[in-house]
């Protein structure tokens, strides 16, 4: 018997990575199974960044309906869940969670980083604390990538359902393709991520100069986000110096040829509730530095190449390693795709599956 089950899509047509790409890979997971009836909650006022996908087997519901208006609409009984096909179970994606009307909420939690240090939230984490908060006591199930985010989440909310540990996919990386090298042949350190706080991009700058010349190329592939003025005007200096080459937006394509080429991948944020562009790097072949957290501990499972953090000399130490060993390099290639062909979105929707069935009876 089919479940009718309804996800918030408005994240795949508003973010093209992070919690957007879990979204639209997820979705397209559980539309390919024949035991659920997909629908995907996308009324929005804002336009969407990219081209909007449904995919096959999936219904969407998209009417410009602005987001300050879904309250009211809840109150007249027309809650998120009413408005994509009367659903009895309705899957809440992302940090902001439209009113419900009848549906069972299950909730994914992707991390707290905002909830470990606020600054890294800037104005903004007193308010994301809150709003979780209170979507951790709506929900009948709990959903995070990770262990490490399970444990932040029994930490925060002790009477919240127990977290199921569910990780994301790593098999919608596609396979390389014929290319020349984007940078007439350069060496090339890759850095993906927004540019905020906890991503640290300026410890991995700080890092860069310390390599001795000839220095890589460092390629960053981020927009501007939050609480970041000095490290944007950081940067901006280094790309006039020749020392970066910055981009603050690239569509998936662009993004993972400059993955498949690069040397290695530096990741220096502070915490993370999963890491897609580790996993995807991983899944690539391609050698990963990043710091020595609990969450990349777990994702690499001794796959990546892990520096102290906020230690931009153990950081450029990592980065030369890598360069400089080969059969290092070799070794942690054959890991990561070893680590990565566990990651498969076939089993993220079969777990996810399984919860919403459990929350619906």
């Amino acid at each position: 018997m089919l479940l009718p089950i309804a996800l918030d899509y408005r994240p795949a047509l508003l973010s093209c990575a992070g919690i957007g790409r879990a979204v639209r890979e997820l979705a397209a997971a559980l539309a390919a199974r024949d035991d659920l009836a997909v629908h995907l909650f996308a009324h929005s006022l804002a336009a969407a960044r990219r081209p909007v996908a449904v995919p096959t087997g999936a219904r969407l519901h998209r009417l410009p309906i602005a987001g300050r208006s879904l309250p009211w609409l809840a109150r007249l009984g027309l809650g998120a869940d009413r408005l994509a096909g009367r659903v009895p179970v309705f899957h809440w994606t992302d940090f902001v969670q439209p009113p419900l009307s009848r549906a069972a909420a299950v909730l994914t939690v992707h991390d707290l980083a905002f909830v470990r240090d606020p600054a890294w939230h800037g104005a903004n984490a007193a308010v994301l604390r809150e709003r979780t908060r209170a979507a951790l006591a709506a929900a009948t199930a709990v959903v995070v990538p990770s262990r490490a985010t399970a444990a932040d989440v029994r930490a925060f909310a002790p009477a919240a359902p127990a977290p199921h540990v569910v990780p994301f996919g790593a098999d919608h990386v596609p396979p390389p393709a014929p290319a020349g090298h984007p940078f007439g042949g350069r060496r090339y350190v890759l850095c993906l991520g927004t540019i905020e706080p906890r991503k640290d991009h300026r410890t991995l700058l700080a890092a860069v100069r310390l390599l001795p010349p000839p220095r890589p190329l460092l390629v960053v592939l981020g927009h501007v986000g939050w609480a970041c003025g000095p490290i944007v005007a950081e940067l901006r200096a280094a790309v006039a110096e020749g020392l970066v080459h910055w981009r603050t937006d690239a569509d998936d394509a662009a993004v993972f040829a400059l993955l498949h080429a690069a040397d290695l991948l530096v990741y220096p944020s502070l915490w993370e509730g999963f890491g897609f562009p580790p996993l995807e790097a991983m899944q690539l072949g391609v050698p990963v530095v990043a710091c020595d957290t609990a969450p990349m501990q777990e994702l690499g499972d001794g796959a990546l190449e892990l520096v102290a953090p906020h230690d931009a000399g153990a950081l450029a130490a990592g980065i030369a390693r890598l360069l400089g060993d080969r059969a290092l390099a070799e070794r942690r290639r054959a890991a990561g795709r070893r680590r990565a062909a566990a990651f498969r979105w076939r089993d993220c929707a079969a777990a996810h599956a399984a919860i919403y069935r459990e929350a619906a009876g």
